[in-house]
């Protein structure tokens, strides 16, 4: 993230608590609760930010009228504390007044969220997946494919070499679930799908047990005039 420890400090003003903040909060509240009250912990959700908007600008993101964070193309926060309930959304161009995107996500308490920044700039939105998926078996990692990529058709994901897809027939704005693998170096192969063609992959990348994994296809196949941002696949710890 590219805010300082006072601007973290002020977020939990805006819909997201920082895990300092979160205790800073806790200790301020127990002087005036009773033991009972003290003890109650606050509904978090937790949800991560990314920006998948081939030929959008550097984007301002607003919560609930107050600024998170700034994201360029590919940027990714990582899980951030949030609020639960229904959070305002704006996300407007650097330093700009017009918003692009303004939209309300609503959290639940306890659960994990991704929320991607995607489509073309004309018609750029938001796309909430939530991350739910029982923990990886031992010696074993989950992974899973979402594609990103706005001028795109379906795709298939391939693994070390296999002939058989991983992830088949992914749509524009699909996520796959999560599918255990071993908890080793893979290397990932995109297709469209049903073909055998590697359009870009992803080579030895290493798997750690028990953590989670998102691969992205993102940029364009095509991209226009003045863009450089081709397509390709990046993986994500979750």
């Amino acid at each position: 993230m590219k805010s300082n420890f006072l601007n973290s400090y002020w977020r939990r003003w805006n819909g997201i608590i920082p895990p300092v903040c979160f205790a800073f909060l806790v200790v301020v509240m127990t002087s005036c609760l009773d033991d009972d009250q003290a003890n109650e912990p606050i509904p978090v959700a937790y949800v991560s930010l990314y920006h998948a908007s081939p030929n959008a600008p550097e984007l301002d993101v607003f919560v609930d009228d107050r600024q998170v964070n700034r994201l360029e193309f590919t940027d990714y926060t990582g899980y951030l504390n949030f609020y639960t309930g229904n959070r305002h959304f704006e996300i407007s161009p650097l330093n700009a007044s017009n918003a692009l995107i303004d939209t309300t996500v609503t959290f639940t308490n306890g659960a994990f969220y991704s929320i991607f920044i995607v489509n073309n700039l004309s018609n750029v939105e938001t796309l909430t997946v939530l991350d739910s998926a029982s923990a990886p078996s031992s010696g074993k990692a989950k992974i899973r494919f979402i594609n990103l990529s706005p001028d795109a058709g379906a795709f298939d994901v391939t693994v070390d070499e296999s002939s058989s897809p991983l992830f088949a027939g992914q749509a524009f704005k699909t996520s796959s679930n999560f599918v255990e693998l071993d908890a080793a170096e893979s290397s990932f192969v995109l297709k469209a799908a049903g073909g055998s063609d590697e359009l870009v992959s992803v080579s030895d990348a290493e798997l750690q047990a028990g953590k989670f994994y998102t691969i992205i296809a993102r940029g364009f196949v095509t991209p226009p005039s003045g863009n450089n941002n081709e397509l390709s696949l990046e993986i994500i710890t979750n």
